[in-house]
């Protein structure tokens, strides 16, 4: 595929989860993709396959939620493999906090495919909000 389709891609995967629906997402990734988290705090974790995205990333991520997560994506651009996006998200979490961080993705295809998704975020409100990844992944654990 090329740039046109790769952002048109990104644009369905955002319109979509606009409304909360992460279905659209996950048809368009590779079974082997990567999804990275830059950075130093205790997200900060590499996660390879959609069955490790699925099980150490966003089961624990999305068990601390009480509403759907929707995003928005503000801004665009792309050349070559990559889609860069700027993305707003929007939920609350079960202690009543609100999490809004602000994104810029990274998105690399091989093929028609999302091979690898790199989030940078305001890691400080991730922290304070989501709270250590490992207390995430432990309540997920018990509950």
């Amino acid at each position: 595929m090329g740039t046109i389709e790769n952002k048109d891609t990104i644009r369905r995967i955002y319109q979509a989860l606009e409304t909360g629906d992460r279905s659209v997402f996950g048809a368009s990734v590779h079974p082997d993709y990567v999804w990275r988290f830059p950075g130093h705090s205790s997200w900060s974790k590499r996660f390879c396959g959609q069955e490790e995205v699925r099980t150490k990333l966003l089961k624990p991520l999305f068990a601390l939620f009480a509403t759907e997560y929707r995003a928005r994506a503000i801004n665009l651009v792309a050349e070559g493999d990559y889609v860069v996006a700027e993305v707003r998200g929007d939920v609350q979490t079960k202690r009543g906090q609100r999490y809004n961080n602000e994104y810029c993705f990274v998105f690399r295809f091989r093929g028609d495919k999302i091979a690898e998704v790199v989030e940078y975020c305001d890691t400080d409100l991730e922290e304070r909000v989501l709270g250590n990844y490992d207390d995430a992944v432990r309540q997920m654990a018990a509950s």
